[in-house]
């Protein structure tokens, strides 16, 4: 008997694991991915001789590739390079406001003392214990689970977790939470911008974002070279037990017949045959039909959710002046809450955005040898590209952010 065919749509983290669980447990695995590289948003892109990573840059939790790795018998370590990072990254208000957050808490804490006082790095160490806090509690019954929506996670908590869920603030945001622990408006942007992380503005997301400083502090690591290097190794690894890659090739349709998932149909007509189909997409593009009404969750309103914050890169190669720079580092605006204003509800650029640079050749701390270096550099934008197309003429100046 022929193993089950299993066609995974998209060559992101999430397809890639999902291609190498299905491939290592005996099915027929194929993946189509529409770019000519695996990885999705971890991707590089060639500029001037080189190669810059245009996507995530952070690598935390590592948890997760340990564990997806041990079941396929071998060590997130032989596939990578991973190099532990003490400091986080460093954050700047002006040319001589800046702070340093650091992997050990009472670095992090000194830091904050001598830059806005005593009671805001108390305030900090506070705020500690409670993400710490937020994340046990989440773990087990949201992080881990395979249904990670917020409706019914108090069933999944238990009653003798109701009151853990209760403590952590499921349905405060995330600013007015973080008001609790701190009164200096810098330390309260720092901190804010964690729901960013995942497409929100701290004044509507929820204050269990928190938990994100916790996962910081347990360990953030840089990958020789990049993000995309981790996709391209779990890429090969499923190839190695059988996945078939299918690059540069576009799904139009999802088949079904009789109620059941038959394939999938490519843009130039051709179709593949499947049992199983995984879509490794934005979830808006099954209930909006992008992939044939057919699959289109009925009752579901997914099509018409709101969508969260999108980005403008710039991926540059040049030599710096002015600024230390660490291996992350994030310039603030002056007014955050006219920032998200700006983006959400006016939807347009901000005239005077918070910008996020990697410099990809410096070390954590911002050692560098000199000459020209790799650098991304990242503000948030509404998600209306597909509508209203960024104009280079609007976008921030990168050379005088």
């Amino acid at each position: 008997m022929s193993p089950a065919r299993a066609v995974v749509i998209g060559a992101g983290i999430g397809g890639l694991a999902a291609a190498l669980k299905l491939a290592r447990a005996g099915l027929s695995v194929t993946v189509v991915e529409s770019a000519e590289a695996p990885g999705g948003k971890m991707r590089s892109v060639p500029v001037d001789g080189t190669r810059i990573e245009a996507g995530p840059t952070v690598f935390t939790m590592r948890w997760v590739f340990d564990e997806l790795l041990a079941e396929c018998g071998t060590r997130l370590e032989e596939r990578v390079r991973l190099r532990p990072a003490s400091l986080l990254a460093r954050h700047a208000w002006s040319r001589e406001e800046r702070l340093d957050l650091h992997a050990d808490i009472d670095a992090s804490a000194d830091a904050i003392a001598r830059f806005a006082g005593g009671a805001e790095a108390e305030g900090y160490r506070r705020f500690c214990a409670r993400a710490a806090e937020v994340y046990r509690t989440l773990e087990g019954p949201f992080i881990r689970s395979g249904q990670t929506g917020p409706t019914g996670l108090a069933k999944r908590v238990g009653l003798s977790g109701i009151g853990d869920l209760w403590r952590i603030q499921p349905f405060a945001t995330l600013w007015s939470g973080l008001k609790e622990y701190f009164r200096d408006p810098r330390m309260l942007q720092l901190f804010g911008r964690y729901a960013t992380y995942c497409g929100a503005s701290p004044y509507t997301a929820p204050a269990t974002l928190m938990l994100v400083a916790h996962v910081e502090r347990a360990g953030v690591w840089t990958v020789d070279g990049g993000l995309s290097a981790l996709a391209g190794s779990i890429a090969e690894l499923a190839v190695a037990d059988g996945a078939e890659f299918r690059y540069g090739a576009q799904v139009q349709e999802v088949l079904v017949s009789g109620g059941k998932v038959t394939g999938v149909a490519l843009a130039g007509g051709e179709r593949i045959r499947a049992d199983i189909v995984v879509c490794n997409g934005d979830v808006a593009a099954l209930g909006a039909g992008l992939l044939g009404r057919a699959v289109v969750p009925a009752g579901d309103k997914i099509a018409r959710a709101e969508r969260s914050l999108s980005a403008v890169t710039f991926c540059v190669r040049a030599e710096t002046a002015g600024f230390p720079l660490a291996h992350h580092t994030v310039f603030f605006s002056r007014d955050y809450r006219a920032e998200f204003d700006t983006i959400l509800r006016d939807r347009r650029l901000p005239p005077d955005p918070t910008v996020y640079v990697c410099a990809q050749d410096r070390s954590a701390d911002g050692a560098f040898g000199g000459g020209a270096e790799r650098l991304l550099m990242l503000v948030n934008a509404p998600a209306d590209g597909s509508e209203r197309p960024c104009q280079p003429r609007r976008s921030p100046d990168a050379r005088a952010t």
